[in-house]
């Protein structure tokens, strides 16, 4: 608890709020319901959860409370959601001491950032908290009034022009929802569907209208009830949806949920038209859907086992919108039952290769056509490949080659209607920086001038900046200290006249881990990024990352996916996040391994019931739900470990040799659970195992 003297010498608290809080906690709730015009209604369960996880702080004098911040924390930034003071205390200085607190306590992060109505006036608030305006974006009520987006930068050097991310969490609404938004009349829990609709989750939810929501408002007896719903579906997203599929999919469910339900009750029209919205999401490549329907809320289970479509409440969106959002970008290829190949594009198929022309950047046909000719006409110089999935279907297309000392990629495209378009997009340039780090190019540069907005996304969110009509990044395959690292970082910048920040030593956990996946694979030793060995059965290695080798072949073109799922027992062993992860594959009665095989970026560790793990996670992991049950023991919880960008070893690291590594520093070791280890011997771990063979 921290005090502070406000303005006025009235002795004021910045208390950080906890869990048991109780009626700290209802006061909160009490104040921000008074002001939700302005800051949008946030349910009481989302401030209960920031009280869980640290991130709501409240300003007392004395026992009233008269203010009070929420925030969340994805990745090295920091987002506000709400800032709230009593007007009987405002002028006083208290919006600057929460906001300072929030700097103050998580200062390793690059910044503060947030959105607000233009029309409520508070730029010059905003800028007097030490905020700058960042971007301007339409926001999400019925007026789209537009947004600024402001940020408070804490000093860190950082490779991202804009703090603010720009991925968006698609979801696929049903007619109960939609009607909560916009039906004439008062409905009942109809507040808890509005909580979509609030301006922070602008950019961040992408809210879509499916064929079957058109159709049930099309029912609707009222013509202007309908004409006034109707009109409404034009400000959300329409995706495209296979008809075929959706049929197929419908069919699959209704098997799946008769089975389910037994002689208990026979499917009403109801019940299929809650199903179909379940089929269409699925077709669309949408994968979440949201309802307050009871009955197709109890069925989410059978949904995603048919469909891989999660069905979850308004408040769930809003309660966990940036790990939905992650699990969104990094939907991994086989765990979908996907099996994407890379091969080589056919001479003379140019014409297959025109699903990617990019009209709405206003690109031509005869433009595009000669730019694939000229690629075609040059095999020794360029490479072109492209992405099929098991239909058939060229999901991915790109070429690259390397010149003048960088890896020029003068086409990336991604299918936008294919379900895994903003995945591909990410492990394509993945791929690219690995084929950067095996061919010694230092210098990654995507050329193609007509880049479709899931590709500028991703690769903003890698660190890409643009330079000289390209975006361009760092591929520094050095693992040593901030000053070796800087000495690199600007000798290979200043090659093409690219300004990069000055990298210091002993940064903070966040900010060295932004630059280390900006520059991937580099490892900067000084930093203040924690280190774990974290032990692994060769069986979910397997899975995982494909060592030890499994009699059915893994996929290993499109490599491990961006972010993975591993879980544990619940009980701490000192995970600190962001952290670098050494993955220890043990060995069983089936399988010798005893080896480290891989390294990871380490972002998040989440304890919860198994259920809850199962229902959060599965769309990023391999283990099953009973497998997180027997994890969770007596105490009924397990720990889910979230981690990105394995890099898998050439050369894996016996247990032998860990050991003696370890013992030349005098470093104590485990490998039973999880150990955290030092920066030194991380580094002689890693680069031991990438040793070539």
């Amino acid at each position: 608890m921290q005090k502070r003297e406000s303005s006025s010498a009235t002795q004021l608290l910045i208390k950080l709020v906890g869990p048991r809080d109780e009626q700290l906690l209802a006061a909160i709730v009490q104040l921000g319901d008074r002001f939700n015009k302005t800051l949008g209604f946030m349910p009481p369960a989302a401030y209960a959860e920031a009280a869980a996880e640290n991130r709501l702080l409240a300003a007392m004098v004395g026992r009233k409370l008269v203010g009070y911040t929420l925030f969340s924390l994805p990745r090295q930034q920091i987002r506000l959601t709400h800032l709230c003071v009593d007007p009987d205390f405002r002028g006083q200085g208290i919006g600057r001491l929460l906001v300072d607190e929030i700097s103050a306590r998580h200062h390793d992060r690059s910044g503060i950032v947030l959105k607000c109505r233009k029309d409520y006036g508070y730029d010059a608030m905003w800028r007097q908290l030490g905020f700058e305006a960042r971007n301007e974006v339409d926001g999400r009520s019925k007026a789209r009034k537009p947004l600024v987006v402001w940020s408070r930068d804490h000093g860190h050097p950082h490779l991202f022009s804009d703090l603010e991310s720009t991925a968006l969490l698609s979801v696929a609404m049903d007619c109960n929802v939609f009607a909560d938004l916009h039906s004439s009349g008062e409905r009942h829990g109809a507040r808890e569907s509005r909580t979509l609709t609030s301006d922070w989750l602008a950019g961040l939810v992408d809210l879509a209208v499916l064929p079957q929501l058109k159709a049930e408002i099309g029912e609707i007896a009222d013509s202007a009830e309908r004409r006034r719903q109707l009109q409404a579906i034009h400000n959300y997203t329409e995706p495209s949806v296979s008809r075929n599929d959706a049929d197929r999919l419908t069919d699959e469910l209704r098997s799946a949920v008769q089975a389910h339900l037994g002689d208990k009750r026979q499917l009403s029209q109801s019940d299929l038209r809650d199903l179909r919205y379940v089929a269409e999401s699925s077709a669309s490549g949408i994968l979440f859907l949201v309802t307050r329907d009871e009955f197709l809320a109890s069925l989410s289970d059978i949904a995603m086992s048919v469909c891989q479509v999660r069905i979850l409440g308004p408040s769930d969106i809003v309660l966990h919108v940036d790990e939905l959002t992650r699990a969104q970008v990094y939907q991994p290829g086989d765990l979908l039952g996907t099996s994407l190949t890379v091969q080589a594009v056919p001479a003379g198929h140019e014409q297959e290769q025109l699903a990617f022309l990019n009209e709405a950047a206003g690109e031509r046909r005869n433009d595009f056509v000669a730019e694939l000719r000229r690629l075609a006409a040059h095999p020794a110089r360029w490479v072109r490949q492209q992405v099929v999935d098991t239909e058939g279907t060229i999901a991915a297309t790109y070429s690259y080659g390397v010149r003048d000392g960088r890896l020029v990629v003068p086409l990336l495209r991604v299918l936008d209607s294919h379900p895994m378009h903003q995945t591909l997009a990410r492990q394509i340039l993945f791929r690219l920086r690995d084929h950067c780090r095996k061919s010694g190019v230092r210098l990654l540069s995507l050329t193609d001038s007509r880049l479709q907005p899931s590709v500028r996304i991703a690769a903003g969110e890698d660190g890409f900046r643009d330079h000289d009509k390209a975006l361009v990044t760092l591929v520094l395959d050095v693992c040593a200290d901030a000053q070796t690292v800087n000495e690199q970082a600007q000798s290979i910048a200043a090659f093409i006249g690219l300004q990069v920040p000055a990298v210091p030593a002993a940064m903070p956990a966040a900010v060295a881990a932004a630059l280390e996946r900006a520059w991937w694979p580099v490892k900067i030793t000084d930093s203040q990024l924690p280190c774990f060995l974290v032990p692994i059965q060769p069986m979910w290695s397997s899975d995982l990352f494909g060592v030890p080798s499994a009699l059915i072949p893994r996929d290993d073109h499109l490599g491990i996916s961006r972010e993975h799922v591993y879980y544990r027992a619940a009980r701490s062993r000192g995970e600190k996040v962001p952290a670098r992860i050494l993955w220890y594959a043990s060995s069983d009665k089936n399988q010798s391994v005893s080896a480290v095989i891989a390294c990871s970026r380490f972002d998040a560790t989440v304890v919860d019931t198994g259920g809850s793990l199962y229902n959060r996670f599965r769309h990023l992991g391999v283990w099953g739900l009973d497998d997180i049950l027997r994890a969770c023991g007596d105490r009924g919880q397990a720990r889910a470990l979230l981690f990105s960008d394995t890099e898998i070893f050439p050369r894996p690291v016996g247990l032998h040799k860990v050991q003696s590594l370890a013992a030349q520093r005098e470093h104590p070791l485990g490998v039973q659970s999880v150990f955290e280890i030092t920066p030194d011997l991380f580094s002689a771990i890693y680069q031991e195992g990438r040793q070539a063979q």
